[in-house]
């Protein structure tokens, strides 16, 4: 099914409208190539409604993508499967007064754009710093450097004697200040 461009988001609510969408992720608006496999998409289960007055989205997400470990830089999978709840509002000031603790998305208007949200939503699925769940894998990646770096700091010459620019700052000082006499 084709995702909707822009939904009412009152009338989503109201009607406790439900969708199961699956999007590519090359298309999710915003949403940062680096972390793109060749290809893929995420699915996502939007259900509407209310609570305490305002309107609400109950999402869950599924999806593969293809990160860099920040530990040994290598490509790494990771498997995306959350779900959140998400307080959707129509100006800046309604999110500013909601309760605390709670997810918002702006929704201009009252118009949803459900890629939009379903990008946000993922982004914020992901690891702050991406890591190998197992750190052994990244520790034989981690080693083939550490014996390059070993390798190459034995070639290195031995340690000159250390450059003392100001050595004999001293000694021209005092014979600048006898010339002056």
């Amino acid at each position: 099914m084709p995702a909707p461009k822009l939904r009412d988001v009152r009338k989503l609510a109201d009607s406790r409208a439900v969708f199961e969408l699956d999007f590519p992720l090359v298309e999710l608006p915003g949403f940062p190539v680096e972390f793109l496999p060749a290809s893929g998409q995420v699915h996502a289960r939007l259900s509407f409604g209310r609570e305490q007055g305002f309107v609400v989205v109950q999402m869950g997400l599924q999806a593969d993508l293809a990160l860099c470990c920040q530990r040994c830089l290598e490509p790494m999978p990771l498997h995306v499967d959350t779900s959140s709840t998400v307080l959707i509002v129509e100006l800046q000031q309604e999110a500013e007064t909601t309760p605390a603790g709670w997810e918002t998305f702006l929704a201009p208007e009252g118009r949803l754009d459900f890629a939009a949200l379903t990008a946000e939503e993922l982004l914020l699925a992901l690891p702050i710093v991406p890591l190998h769940d197992d750190a052994a894998q990244c520790q034989r990646l981690a080693a083939a450097p550490a014996a390059v770096t070993a390798v190459a700091t034995s070639a290195v010459e031995p340690e000159q004697a250390t450059a003392r620019p100001f050595a004999n700052l001293r000694a021209l000082l005092e014979r600048g200040a006898k010339t002056l006499k």
